[in-house]
């Protein structure tokens, strides 16, 4: 038996040491051995994850030297490589914040150009992180830059696409208006019949309800606390202060509710009131004195109030949604959830320079423009401006999370930038109406482009101001939902 057990000792120990003198071997041969692909793939695969029972069926790394992460990158397909790395490069970009959002972007570009030159389509994951990393520059050409990109790869195909859906301002026979484009009477008519474009004051209106509120609160502060400071003697003036612009207020904005509601209490009660009464008829609003009843005294004070008052995130969100929409669908590389004159005026300028200065783009990162200095091109902007006045008007009787002077002050930055700037002056005057009737006219086609456009695209619209009003949606988000990822 101790022979036996011997010999087994002996042979195992020669399988081991022969074993080991075989692998030893292979190592020196591997080590000094060009690489080759069938190479790379088998070293992959055995330092794939083994199961052994000692560790309980648990999956242990092979070598050291090989990550798993190597190996589950080397298990994707190229879509999902290029994906996966402008993910993290966007990723990075938007940590290190707009300072440094321009000189962050130049390796996604690069790397949207060669996905482009391979013919590999990128997913909607790495478009998302991309749009929302170029939207932290601020620079309408370098977003036109991605945009492009983008529409040349394949992963977006609405951009733009709704342009062809506007109709062009009419050119009236009779009036000969410079900017526009064709002569239909159907749209000469159309334009005859738009109702004017809705102009309010909001800092007249807020200024007179912060003073209506400092001298109601100061009567009511005066009547609470006037006894400490010994001012008894003003209660008095402060009620009837208080009572008579409460009253005033009320009759002057609410007269119709209220003689309707008193009518039919009348009524009501024909049978309880004395003979004189009975035959005694309503005030009319034209006989009232100083106009009160009809709004005009202290209208703006109530409108006013309201601006200070009222927060409504919802009428907020679908304004906003209303702008993004009319500027991705009408091709315009701004993404501002609330339009402005400046912002609008600045890309005109910017478009009407075919190339970006070298100055401005050492990483050769900004894209063209198309010239907006033209009919087609100022009304899109109009339509972008005011798309958010169109909304609200179709929803609200009264305007308050959109500004219909935006797209007036618009028309005036550029006619400023005409006058005083020679090198733009030829090309913009071409564009601009003549005088303020045309302006008004101009005005008004637009709106009407800007609420047929929305109207006719109103799922997609909502879907988007819902996204908004949930507080989770970017700009590449929006650009998610337009597409309908």
């Amino acid at each position: 038996m101790m022979l036996r057990r011997d010999r087994r000792a002996l042979c195992c120990m020669s399988a081991a040491l022969i074993i080991s003198t075989c692998v030893l071997r292979s190592e020196s041969v591997v080590a000094f051995a060009p690489p080759s692909t069938s190479a790379a793939k088998r070293r992959i695969q055995n330092s794939m994850l083994l199961e052994s029972s000692a560790n309980n069926g648990e999956m242990v790394l092979a070598r050291d030297g090989d990550r798993l992460l190597n190996v589950a990158f080397s298990n994707l397909d190229d879509r999902d490589k290029y994906e996966t790395v402008l993910t993290g490069l966007c990723a990075k970009v938007i940590d290190g914040g707009a300072a440094n959002s321009k000189n962050g972007l130049v390796d996604p570009i690069r790397l949207m150009e060669e996905s482009n030159s391979n013919g590999i389509t990128i997913g909607p994951r790495g478009i998302i992180s991309l749009v929302d990393a170029t939207a932290l520059a601020s620079d309408a050409r370098i977003m036109a830059k991605i945009l492009s990109l983008a529409i040349s790869n394949g992963s977006i195909l609405r951009y733009g696409t709704l342009q062809g859906e506007i109709n062009p301002f009419p050119q009236s026979s009779g009036s000969a208006f410079p900017f526009g484009n064709r002569n239909n009477n159907d749209d000469i008519e159309r334009l005859q019949n738009l109702p004017a474009v809705p102009v309010d004051d909001r800092a007249a209106e807020v200024s007179q309800a912060v003073l209506f509120s400092g001298i109601v609160g100061g009567c009511v502060a005066i009547n609470a606390f006037g006894g400490l400071f010994g001012m008894e003697d003003l209660t008095p003036i402060t009620n009837l202060v208080v009572g008579i612009a409460i009253t005033t207020v009320v009759v002057d904005n609410f007269f119709d509710a209220i003689v309707m509601g008193g009518s039919a209490v009348a009524k009501m009660n024909e049978d309880k009131l004395p003979a004189g009464a009975k035959n005694m008829s309503a005030p009319q609003k034209e006989d009232m004195p100083m106009g009160i009843g009809t709004g005009s005294m202290t209208g703006s004070v109530v409108r006013g109030l309201s601006r200070l008052l009222n927060v409504n995130t919802e009428r907020d969100c679908q304004c906003e949604a209303a702008a993004v929409f009319a500027a991705y669908s009408l091709g315009l590389p701004c993404f501002a959830f609330q339009p402005n004159a400046l912002e609008g005026a600045s890309l005109v300028i910017n478009s009407m320079r075919s190339e970006p200065r070298s100055d401005d783009d050492a990483q050769n990162i900004q894209g063209s423009l198309d010239n907006l200095a033209s009919d087609s091109g100022l009304l899109k902007m109009l339509i972008w401006l005011l798309a958010p006045v169109a909304m609200e008007l179709s929803k609200y009787p009264q305007l308050m999370s959109s500004d219909p002077c935006e797209a007036q002050g618009f028309v005036n930055r550029l006619s400023d930038q005409a006058r005083n700037n020679m090198q733009y002056a030829s090309s913009l005057l071409d564009a601009l109406p003549e005088n303020e009737e045309q302006t008004n006219d101009y005005l008004r086609w637009a709106l009407a482009e800007a609420d047929l456009l929305l109207r006719n695209n109103k799922n997609i619209v909502d879907a988007l101001s819902k996204a908004l009003a949930g507080g989770a949606a970017t700009v590449g988000g929006c650009v998610a939902i337009l597409e309908e990822w």
